[in-house]
């Protein structure tokens, strides 16, 4: 397999979009194509779209489609069971900018753990509506103005696009006679480290401290720079109306490692009350410990799990689930946090909860955690939905424990989880278990 290059994945840090032409023979997106247009002839069959059309395990299985899979997810990464066919029939207008749904209810992450993979089986022009994105729009909840054109994936048939999950995008419309069709897929990456080593990157301007904490992630050389502002002038600009700016404030505190503990701590205490109401009030399913501060946190790494863990014994719920999710996006440099993680699985908050299993995902196998996260597969308590699940928690602890090869201490709940309801428990657990062999 075809490695990655350096510069294809910093592109990808910085654009959040990679445009792939798979090597398969022409014929078979043809074949695709038709098979697509005879299964939606009977109803859109949504997450069963692979089901009703295993040819797509072919394009899956691609040597381009995979290196570009393996150089941005790592080896290892995940087919997930969300997927969908967008049908765009002729006259069909212009969407408004937007993100897809948070994975799971849960915190939206700077680094890619999770990848969007748009396939056009046919041919896609100007006035078919093609999707259109903001390239680098990646690492922000404000979205663009209407007045933003965006990008437009106009492309020849089998094309596939691999996007950062959280990149602004939306349809164009469809002023031709033909119906545009483009299928959806999700992929998650599973293991935090990547165990290949890149090149030295030093980029600068706009965002320099953000693109070289995600490379220094994926195993390249980015030396932590000290920012040239002071910590006052960074603590000044986080209050700054321009999310840019403050998104480069955070980034550039974390780079300070324990000196910028202390201000982002304050800031996650400050963001956790003062935001959480409104992010539930969004309609997006956005989880209310959205925050921008645990990026911050993220990228001073493991210098803040001590105090983090220390948060998560708060009295108010919302700094609590605020610190999870900081845990959560640091990952397996905060595996010292873990027994605190899961003991938050019993916390009477279900944010504190979803988030302490999410966060726990992304940590690599920690054995003492896994009773916790077994027992929370058959946690029954009411949970609030996320757009087309109903029991987030066990699907972020069945996920967790996927991730994890289903340690053989949770064996027996994993195979009764594949009997739930819940689809997504059951393909967690399902995937989960087909791992160990």
């Amino acid at each position: 397999m075809t490695r990655l290059s350096d510069a294809a994945l910093q592109d990808f840090i910085i654009q959040g979009y990679r445009v792939v032409q798979p090597t398969a023979a022409t014929e078979l997106h043809g074949e695709l194509h038709r098979q697509v247009e005879r299964v939606l002839a009977t109803g859109n069959p949504g997450n069963a779209l692979i089901d009703r059309i295993p040819l797509l395990h072919q394009l899956f299985a691609d040597p381009a489609v995979d290196a570009a899979l393996t150089g941005i997810l790592g080896p290892g990464y995940a087919l997930c069971r969300h997927c969908h066919c967008h049908d765009l029939a002729p006259g069909t207008q212009s969407q408004n900018w937007h993100k897809d749904y948070p994975f799971g209810g849960n915190m939206r992450y700077h680094r890619p753990r999770y990848i969007l993979m748009l396939y056009y089986p046919h041919e896609v022009t100007p006035d078919m509506g093609p999707t259109a994105l903001v390239p680098g729009t990646q690492y922000y909840m404000d979205g663009p103005s209407d007045e933003v054109e965006g990008l437009p994936l106009t492309c020849a048939a089998g094309t596939v696009v691999i996007t950062h999950y959280e990149i602004w995008h939306r349809a164009t419309t469809n002023s031709s006679t033909r119906t545009r069709y483009m299928l959806k897929f999700l992929f998650t990456r599973t293991q935090e480290r990547t165990p290949e080593q890149r090149s030295r990157w030093m980029p600068t301007g706009r965002h320099a401290a953000l693109y070289r904490t995600l490379w220094r992630w994926y195993g390249g050389q980015a030396p932590a720079l000290r920012p040239q502002r002071t910590v006052a002038a960074l603590q000044e600009a986080l209050q700054n109306p321009d999310e840019r700016v403050r998104i480069d404030a955070y980034y550039d505190l974390g780079t300070l490692g324990a000196e910028g503990v202390p201000v982002l701590m304050a800031a996650l205490k400050d963001e956790s009350a003062r935001r959480w109401q409104a992010n539930l009030e969004r309609g997006d399913f956005t989880n209310p410990s959205q925050l921008e501060s645990p990026y911050g946190l993220a990228a001073a790494g493991a210098v803040a799990v001590p105090a983090l863990v220390e948060a998560l014994q708060d009295g108010d719920w919302w700094l609590r689930a605020g610190a999870a999710n900081a845990l959560g996006c640091m990952g397996i440099e905060a595996q010292k946090a873990a027994t605190a993680l899961a003991a938050a699985l019993q916390d009477d908050s279900e944010w504190v909860c979803r988030n302490a299993a999410d966060a726990l995902s992304n940590m690599g196998q920690v054995p003492a955690a896994v009773p916790a996260l077994t027992q929370a597969l058959d946690d029954s308590r009411a949970m609030t939905p996320w757009s087309l699940s109903d029991a987030p928690l066990r699907e972020n602890a069945a996920m967790a424990l996927a991730k994890w090869r289903a340690p053989t201490a949770a064996v027996a709940a994993l195979q009764q989880a594949r009997q739930q309801s819940n689809e997504y428990v059951r393909s967690w657990a399902e995937w989960a278990l087909d791992r160990r062999f």
